[in-house]
């Protein structure tokens, strides 16, 4: 994400301007700004100008004789380090005020992942990029640099390991490399796993792409003036690919594996073709191109987490206006670090190696001690007047706890598991069965069952339907998991006779994604006749997959009830109900205001939920399922509340152990009877 300046190769100033088109997409892509849907790639397009133009420099030194990785590690440390302590730095205080001790914690494992240049494998093991929790961390966007300097530990080291063997036994050993990158990135990327996203072995062929770019013009240097038919067409197609992407490609693409060929291409295209002589390489070389390009890396490093706090100290999306206000003064902030931070660090004669390398080493030690001492504090509970009990609100039922002995984690090995009275020889009265939500609603279950001195029976999970006839691809399993466990679900009813079937999950994530999306992002719904990737087609599957589990289950004698979905928030209730607790006893009739304010508007709801809603009446009214609804528990006046003195949620969606007491005698009056 740097930019590069070194006397060994000549300074082009329309590579600065592809930094410009790099950046802005990026910002407009994260402020929520839809147009820009496919923004992200921008980090393609750093990723191929970096590979180039570190690559030129190593080559120039390495030809000529002059090649120290001493020298090459002082130069990363003098362009990356200065203005990402700088931006840590000032973010500290920031998240102090702002964040709430559970995302201060998750800050705190950053502060440390950072410095490791390891953080890409910390976001890669917590959330996926387009995941709504990610764009809530200030520190996301360090993803990009942990992948660059991974490659640039092994790459100068590759290169003078094998420099005797010449440059085309290189190439070809490198392009070797590429393939195997390229392929690992579209496996991964087509089975929805973020570690395609995050990880170097994924990425590295990107900025390979660069490498080779350095490569050619190493050997056959550009003509500066070059501008034939074929220097104006290539540039043109090269701007016109990044354009493609930017504008075409949004977060159900399938991404960084052949797709992220678009922009990776277009940006070496440019680096090849264009010159100050052809159209695009004089409006790159423009001067508001060249200024944005000069002060690129700093605004990159700087929107994040000015989004992010606004984000975190509005619990909501701020309006689109301010979120493009906040896109400026990133751009402010970038030009202050790009004057006097990176700047100053970047003359030589300013700073010298030693300080240069101790600076970084007392920094990166500063950072990691603070990171740990945080984690290790729970996010530093004491700032606030906070019950630390109040973390349990949101914890993950453990429910299921004594029956989790078998599970392995790839969903073949869960088992079934009895509730309420617990009566090992009695055959179970009632069956649950569903997701991650099934799991959330037993504790309503449980308490029904054990008043009526009942046993259920429970297995499920996170992620798959309990329908016959359908898969989850780009789910949280590998193919095939979730019909085998339907077909267990369905073997077990029929084995021990069971009358009664609760089917229980967030029926929207499969069939209308989350609010807002005209499309799924993931979890969609295939079976043998359709393997299309689309909300269409999930929700024919998910009609086919509902017709055809009511009547294997009807062919049994059971009767089957569906949990219909309870309300899905907007904003996570953990920074609600920690800010809450921060305030005084006389603004209690504000926070009453502000709990109908961030609790989903119901007509958000309805329409959310508007198709399968449709399919259970239908099915209801043909008398072949009963539908329990637990709006009314939930959705008074305009707003689905998310909460009262307690939340009554976890996350998102799925419920805690208040919200489960507050269905549990809906649960008990519609199915136990």
């Amino acid at each position: 994400m740097s930019s590069v300046h070194n006397p060994a190769i000549k300074y082009r100033p329309e590579v600065d301007g592809l930094r410009a088109v790099a950046v802005l997409p990026v910002i407009l892509f994260h402020s929520g700004l839809h147009v820009f849907s496919g923004g992200f790639v921008g980090v393609d397009v750093f990723f191929v100008i970096s590979g180039y133009l570190i690559t030129s420099i190593i080559l120039a030194e390495m030809t000529a004789g002059k090649f120290s990785i001493v020298n090459f590690y002082e130069r990363r440390a003098r362009r990356i380090l200065p203005s990402l302590f700088v931006m840590m730095l000032l973010c500290v205080p920031a998240a102090w005020l702002i964040l709430d001790p559970p995302d201060f914690k998750y800050f705190a494992k950053s502060l440390v992942a950072v410095p490791l240049f390891s953080s890409n494998m910390l976001f890669w093991m917590e959330s996926g990029y387009f995941d709504a929790t990610a764009e809530l961390k200030p520190l996301l966007h360090t993803w990009t640099l942990a992948v660059e300097e991974q490659y640039y530990v092994f790459f100068p080291l590759i290169l003078m390991l094998f420099w005797k063997l010449g440059r085309a036994r290189i190439v070809a050993l490198l392009a070797v490399g590429a393939v195997v990158s390229l392929v690992f990135a579209q496996i991964g990327a087509a089975a929805g796993t973020s570690a395609s996203f995050y990880l170097l072995h994924a990425r590295a062929w990107e900025l390979l792409v660069g490498s080779f770019v350095a490569f050619y013009l190493s050997w056959r240097p550009r003509a500066e003036n070059a501008h034939g038919v074929r220097d104006q067409i290539a540039s043109f197609v090269g701007l016109g690919l990044i354009t493609y992407a930017v504008f075409a490609f949004n977060s159900r693409t399938v991404f960084p594996g052949l797709n992220a060929l678009v922009p990776t291409l277009g940006a070496a295209l440019i680096i090849l073709f264009a010159s100050q002589q052809t159209v695009v390489g004089r409006l790159l070389s423009s001067r508001p191109f060249v200024f944005i390009g000069l002060i690129s890396y700093s605004a990159y490093l700087w929107h994040q987490p000015v989004f992010a706090f606004a984000r975190q100290a509005m619990l909501r999306d701020p309006p689109l206006a301010m979120m493009l206000a906040l896109a400026v003064l990133s751009l402010l902030l970038a030009y202050l670090s790009w004057r006097y931070v990176e700047q100053a660090f970047r003359q030589k004669g300013a700073f010298s190696r030693p300080q240069i390398f101790s600076m970084g080493a007392v920094g990166s030690v500063m950072f990691l001690a603070f990171g740990l001492t945080g984690y290790l504090n729970n996010g530093f509970h004491q700032r606030f007047n906070v019950d630390p009990s109040l973390d349990q609100e949101f914890a993950e039922t453990d429910i299921r706890q004594h029956c989790a002995g078998n599970d392995d984690g790839t969903g073949k090995n869960v088992d079934f598991c009895l509730f309420g009275a617990k009566n090992a020889q009695q055959t179970p009265e009632l069956a649950v069965f569903g997701d991650s939500h099934s799991e959330a609603m037993l504790p309503a279950f449980d308490a029904a069952a054990r008043s009526r001195g009942e046993t259920i029976v429970h297995i499920g999970l996170g992620g798959c339907l309990p329908l016959l006839g359908l898969d989850v691809a780009n789910g949280n399993y590998a193919p095939g998991v979730c019909p085998e466990l339907a077909g267990r679900q369905f073997d077990y009813i029929k084995t021990h006779g069971i009358k009664r079937l609760a089917l229980v999950a967030r029926w929207t994530l499969y069939t209308d994604g989350e609010y807002g999306q005209s499309e799924i992002s993931r979890y969609f719904l295939v079976n043998e006749q359709s393997h299309t990737k689309s909300k269409a087609a999930s929700r024919e599957v998910f009609a086919q997959a509902l017709e055809q589990t009511i009547d294997a289950y009807r062919s049994l004698g059971t009767e089957v009830y569906v949990v219909a979905q309870v309300p899905q928030q907007m904003i996570n209730p953990k920074n609600l109900y920690y800010r809450l607790a921060r305030q005084t006893a006389e603004s209690a009739q504000y926070d009453q205001q502000l709990l109908y304010e961030v609790s989903v508007p119901r007509a958000n709801h309805e329409a959310l939920q508007n198709y399968t809603r449709e399919l259970f009446q239908k099915q209801s009214q043909r008398g072949r399922i009963t539908v329990v609804s637990l709006d009314n528990l939930f959705c008074h006046d305009q707003a689905c509340l998310i909460g009262d003195r307690h939340s009554w949620y976890q996350d998102f969606n799925h419920l805690n152990a208040h919200g489960a007491q507050r269905v549990a005698g809906e649960i008990d009056a519609s199915i136990f009877r």
